[in-house]
């Protein structure tokens, strides 16, 4: 099959557009800067004129047959509706799939970005082979794509896939959302960041120590667990126990085969997924017990490869 797809990421602060083979493969990819402010008009036609440059690029010897959208916020994929994104303001009820199919003169399926990247997974990265499985987003926020029976699962309101904000201690610290003790507030960079606040005064030796904690990321503390720092370990080892206890509850109720991790501070990789796997192993029933949890694939091209998966559905 020589068809090819476009895979477009609507992030933030970046578009990511890119032109994927039906096996996978991203042929030609180009970032511009989001430009939300500018309203959904403007970014649609700077997405387009961006598409039209990756086309050329690939030339007319094989045909671009539909387009992918994977965006953050609330989504009607199956109406095409982007209902609202928090660092979208202004964007309200837009219909992105039609203004872009009308762009385009191509079909375009759309959905949540976490969704797609899950897809993407699915498809041709880590969950290859898993039909029943779970990518988790670590960074920031603490997101959730789920596969169930080799199809995207979106819930009665499209609203699946919150797992960032399931509770695991209800005397825990304070979530953004508000309520106390979500996985988000423990496994989210800022969680990571207040524990590292909480114990430095335990590790006066750690490298973490001469740090500006202001500006301090997931990356510099995966730098110093690198080095051996028993501060920054220790930090990601508590981080990845709260992600298993909360993996566990999802494991015991949907039956999942396979757990992706992606995201910014799942780039600590064995730091935090060593006692993740641990704590879930514990606290899975029966078959949960053998269910592994590992790196996404994919990385950066998730968002495009997903969203090309999504497209490959309209033909």
């Amino acid at each position: 099959m020589n068809d090819l797809f476009f895979g477009i990421d609507i992030g933030g602060t970046t578009v990511n557009v890119g032109v994927v083979t039906s096996e996978g493969q991203v042929l030609v990819e180009q970032k511009i800067p989001s430009t939300v402010e500018q309203g959904a008009a403007v970014v649609l036609t700077r997405i387009a004129d961006t598409a039209n440059k990756c086309r050329e690029i690939v030339g007319n010897d094989r045909s671009i047959v539909a387009a992918g959208i994977g965006v953050a916020g609330l989504v009607d994929g199956k109406n095409g509706l982007l209902h609202q994104a928090t660092n979208f303001p202004g964007w309200m009820d837009v219909p992105l799939t039609a203004k872009l199919t009308g762009i385009l003169k191509l079909p375009v399926a759309m959905d949540n970005d976490a969704n797609v990247a899950a897809l993407g997974e699915y498809t041709f990265g880590a969950g290859r082979g898993f039909p029943h499985m779970m990518m988790v987003t670590l960074g920031t926020g603490v997101g959730a794509g789920l596969v169930l029976g080799g199809q995207i699962y979106r819930g009665a309101h499209g609203a699946a896939g919150e797992f960032g904000h399931i509770t695991i201690d209800k005397n825990g610290p304070r979530c953004a959302c508000g309520r106390a003790g979500c996985v988000e507030a423990y496994v989210g960079t800022n969680g990571i960041l207040r524990r590292v606040r909480e114990l430095l005064p335990q590790f006066p030796d750690s490298g973490l120590a001469s740090c500006d904690l202001g500006s301090l990321t997931p990356k510099d503390i995966h730098r110093q667990a690198c080095a051996g720092d028993a501060l920054a370990q220790l930090v990601f080892h508590d981080a990845g126990e709260s992600l298993g206890y909360g993996l566990g509850s999802v494991v015991n109720l949907l039956d999942i085969q396979r757990i992706v991790l992606g995201g910014g501070v799942a780039a600590a990789g064995d730091f935090i997924i060593k006692s993740a796997q641990n704590i879930l192993n514990k606290v899975a029933l029966n078959s949960g017990q053998t269910v592994e949890i590992v790196q996404a694939e994919l990385g950066e091209l998730a968002g495009i490869v997903g969203a090309a998966s999504l497209a490959m559905s309209l033909t």
